[in-house]
């Protein structure tokens, strides 16, 4: 319900259901913030144009399936209205649907390689009817989202970025050197790609300031003008760009939807991963909001994911492939220092406002081959490098080693043997003839396999001595590495114990072992530490450098500050004439 205009945008009431937090320094509009007319219009332009510029992949699926001009134009105005509902209710957050904070959507390369596949076993209404699929099961999954967390830690995210990364590569290079039929390389094309390309890395790596956001968008810019010059692309094709005029009714029809139950699995893990990325960039929105966040708010990035679904399932009904959260337009408003979630629901507005251009959705269907190709190595090169970085956050023992590396092994294998696997069923292919889904694949089973036996509580004890807190920094070390613990909660938790450790021995608090009991899951990490002897004191006050010299408890507090700083939470107790003092971390 609209009510009074403020800055003459109408107001939405609804638009502050999150409590307010306190916002960081370096946040100027926070998520409940109305920043004025002029920024809100300004930034909802910038985040719309980025958004827009993903539609490259769908036109990539368009290419790949041998599509039609036509075809393209119809998938870039679905494309366009999917992600503009998708954004709106995202930003918007009413009534548990959305996170309600400023996560624009996008149609990601996530989708892409079923979608590619699907298209090429059934044509593009397969592939829509699949998203349909794809779409419901990721606002199923959305509801039981915190239940299933630890099944999907982040080394199998980790492999599926990898491996969508790698597959990308191969029609990348075709786009890029500009390949057709006969196996030879264009170069025209080449030098297209290359000015497109070496624009957007230059920008992306020297310059300072906000213009680094819109490397994308000068890059293809400036591939459109240099495929233009060169003559990559035919002059007479943009001669119908203004044919139906400057402002027009969007004109797509829908589509034919068709279903497979063969690639229900690649779907399925398709939507594990975008939900999964969703929830990824939805706590990132938290953290940016947030001056102190505690914890992650899990049932808010539940709401996101139904959100992202909900988008996906439109996507498909519409005719176009999956979307969901974009972690670029993440980064821009924490660059600009603008999160309010107002500037989301102008930005879907505006997105939407383009569908009613005709000429938006030519320009954007009419991409030069080498352009899409230069994009398309620009995206691989951060969707690997960021694939290793989720993998390298968490320790790594042999199970995960082979988690890891037995399952990209396995999706390059799929890349090499694309013979071996076309003589498969049907069923059977629709899995193992996509590197990217067997890869996942073989990611989630293996881990579920691998945490059989594999305790989540260990025990230890060791004597009071000095020389015992390297033995116990190396138990937490190999437990760390089979939990699969993120290394800075490790490293904090090592830091912590031994400090507590140091301080109970060099002061001489227990009369015997100490023990050490450490619990994980994918939420919490607790370590509780027991010993016979003197308690160790709850502290809150920092002793002044005085107390320090003079009073020996003084190092004691000070040890027990230090610990706090080190943990999330810290308590005391004495239970059967023993001290227990548990430390807890969030995960």
């Amino acid at each position: 319900m609209l009510s009074l205009t403020i800055n003459n945008l109408p107001y939405f009431p609804e638009l502050c259901l999150l409590p307010m937090e306190e916002k960081p320094a370096n946040i100027i509009y926070g998520v409940n913030d109305i920043p004025p007319l002029r920024t809100t219009l300004l930034l909802a332009m910038q985040h719309a144009a980025l958004s827009l510029v993903f539609i490259i992949y769908p036109l990539m699926l368009i290419t790949e399936s041998g599509g039609t001009l036509n075809d393209a134009e119809k998938i870039v105005t679905a494309s366009i209205l999917a992600i503009s509902v998708g954004t709106f209710l995202q930003c918007f957050g009413k009534k548990g649907l959305g996170s309600g904070y400023l996560a624009v959507h996008i149609t990601g390369p996530i989708y892409l390689p079923v979608s590619i596949q699907a298209a090429k076993i059934g044509g593009l209404g397969l592939t829509f009817g699949m998203t349909i699929i794809a779409g419901l099961f990721g606002m199923v999954f959305s509801r039981f989202l915190k239940h299933f967390r630890s099944l999907f830690p982040s080394e199998v995210c980790g492999v599926a970025v990898v491996m969508l990364g790698i597959t990308m590569a191969g029609p990348a290079a075709v786009r890029f050197l500009g390949i057709h039929g006969n196996n030879e390389i264009d170069l025209r094309s080449v030098a297209v790609a290359l000015i497109t390309l070496s624009l957007m890395v230059t920008l992306s790596v020297w310059p300072r300031g906000h213009i680094r956001l819109y490397s994308v968008l000068i890059g293809l810019s400036a591939g459109y003008i240099a495929a233009f010059c060169l003559g990559v692309i035919d002059r007479a094709s943009f001669q119908s760009v203004m044919d139906r005029g400057l402002v027009a009714l969007p004109s797509f029809s829908m589509p034919t939807w068709h279903f497979q139950g063969a690639l229900l699995i690649p779907f399925l893990i398709a939507t594990l991963v975008s939900s999964l990325d969703a929830v990824a960039g939805i706590i990132t929105c938290q953290k940016i909001n947030q001056s102190e966040l505690i914890r992650p708010d899990m049932e808010n990035a539940g709401r996101g994911v139904l959100a992202s679904g909900i988008g996906t399932v439109l996507g498909g009904v519409l005719g176009t492939s999956g979307s969901g959260v974009s972690s670029s337009n993440i980064a821009l408003s924490m660059a600009t220092g603008a999160t309010a979630r107002r500037i989301g629901v102008v930005a879907a507005m505006i997105i939407l406002t383009t569908a009613f251009v005709p000429p938006v959705a030519k320009l954007l269907s009419r991409m030069p081959i080498p352009v899409m190709g230069a994009v398309l190595v620009y995206a691989a090169s951060f969707l690997i490098t960021s694939g290793m970085e989720l993998i390298v956050s968490r320790m790594m023992d042999t199970r995960r080693i082979f988690v890891v590396g037995g399952s990209i092994v396995i999706g390059l294998a799929t890349i090499r043997m694309t013979e071996l696997t076309q003589r498969l069923p049907g069923w059977l292919y629709s899995i193992a003839g996509s590197p990217f889904a067997i890869a996942c694949l073989c990611a989630i089973v293996l881990n579920c396999l691998f945490r059989i036996g594999a305790s989540q509580s260990a025990n230890l004890n060791v004597e009071p001595l000095l020389t015992s807190i390297s033995t116990v920094m190396r138990f937490m070390e190999s437990r760390g590495a089979a939990w699969g613990a993120r290394r800075l909660v490790m490293q904090r938790a090592q830091a912590a114990i031994s400090e507590l450790l140091e301080s109970v021995v060099m002061l001489k608090l227990s009369e015997g072992d100490i023990g050490i009991h450490a619990r994980f899951d994918e939420y919490n990490l607790d370590v509780e530490v027991t010993y016979t002897g003197q308690p160790f004191p709850d502290i809150r006050e920092y002793p002044s450098p005085e107390q320090l010299l003079e009073d020996e408890d003084a190092v004691l507090r000070m040890s027990g500050l230090l610990i706090r700083q080190h943990t999330d939470k810290v308590s005391f107790s004495v239970r059967y004439n023993k001290q227990h003092i548990a430390l807890h971390f969030d995960h």
